[in-house]
């Protein structure tokens, strides 16, 4: 089979990049290819597959074709036409001191390294949950967002966040409708640095799969697969906006309630009720400075953190998301909404 890759085009921004690898030909079949195949289109390669047993099950996974859904295609990860990033909300990492167990936006769980180490991946799936209105809720709008990422949890020097997900979004005006859709962004404290909507479809109840992968301290790889569809999202490489670096400190896997961009965390907006899911397969490598063994972390190591949000009328504060660990196996971290 000759491969002949289509164009590569790189989708600038003011605050960072992202440049896509070359889109697989038709027909393209990553569980077939070969290790320069699979690097040409940012796919991972039989290389990765060498070293850590968890880790390496979930990257031939993210290959193949599952039975039961349309054969794999492939879908560029910007559309041509979208122009600059929207400016209407921003991920906020979670404003808490180390190593609190709750949050105003976050909740699921993170891993540290240790004896020196550093993250270079963050991947696991995750199945998009059903959002509707809470049902004593009179906002017009509400939004959460489930994603991978490195980094955020903890403050430090250059402190920032590459992460990948979905984010899912409640409207009650003018007419009552939920939206689903796929985003990434390089996430900074102190810094109002957009969201980067992707083309991925999403839809209620799919099954994502996702990595990160870090390529040097100021680049990482990200990987998109909607299971339930068939569809493997251009691969693509993340630049960070000037000035940030990836620490490697913290991987997460979480459900956030986002802000409006200017905001500054404390004003997020508010959750949608959702459908209970769980975060499988998380896996996290670390390694240390210019070696190239890697050691996995999974979800025995995790802490956990909840979500809550502050009443005004009286003024209480209630726990509106749990995260559990089920460590099986197979290990999942279990999210929930908590009623009023």
């Amino acid at each position: 089979m000759v491969i002949r890759p289509r164009d590569r085009t790189v989708s600038l921004h003011p605050n960072g990049a992202i440049v896509p690898y070359p889109l697989p030909p038709d027909h393209f079949d990553p569980a077939a290819a070969n290790d320069e195949e699979l690097r040409l289109f940012g796919l991972p390669t039989q290389m990765a597959f060498s070293g850590n047993r968890t880790a390496a099950a979930f990257r031939r996974a993210f290959l193949r074709h599952r039975p039961g859904t349309p054969p794999l295609s492939f879908l560029l990860a910007v559309e041509p036409t979208a122009g600059p990033p929207p400016s209407g909300i921003i991920a906020i990492a979670a404003p808490v001191s180390w190593p609190s167990q709750k949050s105003m936006n976050w909740s699921g769980g993170y891993v540290t390294p240790r004896d020196g180490r550093s993250f270079a991946s963050v991947m696991a799936n995750w199945t998009v949950p059903e959002v509707s209105a809470p049902t004593s809720g009179n906002a017009s709008e509400y939004q959460s967002s489930t994603w991978i990422g490195l980094d955020g949890q903890k403050r430090y020097l250059d402190s920032s966040l590459p992460q990948i997900g979905t984010r899912q979004k409640r409207l009650t005006q003018p007419a009552p409708r939920s939206e689903y859709s796929s985003w990434f962004q390089w996430w900074a404290r102190g810094r109002d640095l957009p969201i980067q909507d992707l083309a991925l479809p999403v839809d209620a109840y799919d099954e994502i799969s996702a990595i990160i992968t870090v390529l040097d301290e100021t680049t990482v790889r990200c990987n998109l697969k909607n299971v339930s569809k068939g569809i493997i999202l251009q691969a693509f490489d993340a630049l960070a906006p000037a000035g940030l670096r990836i620490s490697g400190a913290t991987a997460e896997w979480i459900m956030e309630r986002p802000s409006p961009m200017g905001s500054d965390g404390w004003e997020p907006y508010e959750l949608p009720a959702y459908t209970p899911f769980a975060f499988t397969a998380c896996v996290a490598e670390s390694a240390l400075p210019g070696l190239p063994d890697l050691r996995e972390h999974d979800l025995e190591g995790a802490r956990l953190i909840r979500m809550y949000e502050i009443a005004h009328t009286p003024t209480s504060v209630r726990t509106i998301s749990t995260a559990r660990r089920e460590l099986g196996p197979p290990q999942r971290l279990e999210l929930t909404y908590v009623a009023p």
